[in-house]
């Protein structure tokens, strides 16, 4: 039995380090250049493997270097690739700009995640899970199947395995009915304040959290410098940050799914599983690329990390 498997687009990223953004028009120089693996599943994923959990991933890359390249570092941090599937083509690719405060702009190039199958899914593993992660994918061709396919496969599993969902912008620009009816097979909700206000269509925080804390059983929005927000029933927590000095933002977003869920698994309080998610995040920033800078377990003292908020 898996603690958790992820399902999502799995990418190569291609870290440009700037020190600022060109302006409209405009040029500026990249200082320096890094590639990683990447693909918001795959980070959480790793993240958690990182943690000590048992993990696999589910996904497609390509034939080419940067798929052997993902499942090569997907093994190297004991993650199971047993249902990644290889396919002709070339594997996704994610090329993002990073200043020199550590905020980025992304620009995905789906390639294969696109085209998975229903029936490429091997049902008997994916049943075989304590929680199912799921993160986007872009669906840039409407004919490309994933979206659909992972709609069918919630549909299936909906009751059966506990879902968490971190749907990013890409699916919450879909519009409404789309991300209701992804909300509605989902358990614990991993969202940012941003989303979560274009999701719920309202003009606050307070109404978005109303519109959606009833249709799952854990909302977690994260909200960047301003910390976090965890919400069940009657339960209602608000999670500070760690300061760090901030190399590189990207993939503090999965890295807080990480250790949230973690914490989740492992059988932390809600705001425990807050706080845990939190450091981990901060950790993920000092170092560039989304999972580099994640500490092993055996490097941190969750207790220790508990008592010093």
């Amino acid at each position: 039995m898996f603690d958790i498997i992820g399902w999502g687009a799995l990418n190569v990223d291609r870290l440009c380090l700037v020190n600022e953004f060109a302006p409209c028009d405009g040029e500026t120089f990249v200082n320096r250049e890094t590639k990683a693996c990447g693909g918001s599943a795959a980070n959480t994923i790793i993240g958690m493997a990182k943690l000590g959990l048992n993990t696999a991933c589910i996904g497609k890359v390509g034939t080419d270097s940067n798929g052997q390249m993902m499942i090569d570092y997907l093994k190297s941090n004991n993650v199971n690739i047993d249902n990644i599937i290889i396919s002709e083509g070339e594997t996704g690719e994610v090329i993002g700009f990073v200043d020199s405060t550590g905020d980025r702009k992304l620009y995905v190039t789906p390639k294969v995640n696109d085209k998975i199958l229903n029936k490429e899914i091997n049902r008997d593993f994916i049943n075989n899970t304590k929680i199912l992660h799921l993160t986007s994918f872009v669906g840039l061709n409407p004919e490309d199947p994933s979206i659909q396919t992972q709609m069918e496969l919630l549909e299936e599993l909906s009751g059966k395995i506990k879902i968490s969902f971190d749907p990013g912008m890409l699916y919450v620009n879909r519009g409404k009915e789309f991300m209701d009816k992804l909300i509605s097979f989902t358990d614990i909700l991993l969202i940012n304040e941003q989303e979560l206000l274009i999701t719920t269509q309202k003009d606050n925080l307070d109404d978005a959290i109303s519109e959606i804390e009833d249709k799952v059983e854990i909302l977690v929005i994260k909200r960047s410098k301003e910390g976090s927000i965890i919400k069940k029933g009657d339960e209602k927590y608000n999670i500070g940050i760690f300061k760090v000095d901030t190399v590189d933002t990207t993939g503090a977003g999965d890295a807080y799914n990480a250790g949230f869920l973690y914490g989740l698994i492992k059988g932390y309080k809600l705001d425990e599983s807050g706080i845990i998610g939190s450091y981990i995040a901060a950790q993920s920033t000092t170092k560039s690329g989304a999972t580099e800078a994640i500490p092993s377990i055996n490097d941190i003292d969750i207790n220790k990390i508990l008592q010093k908020t």
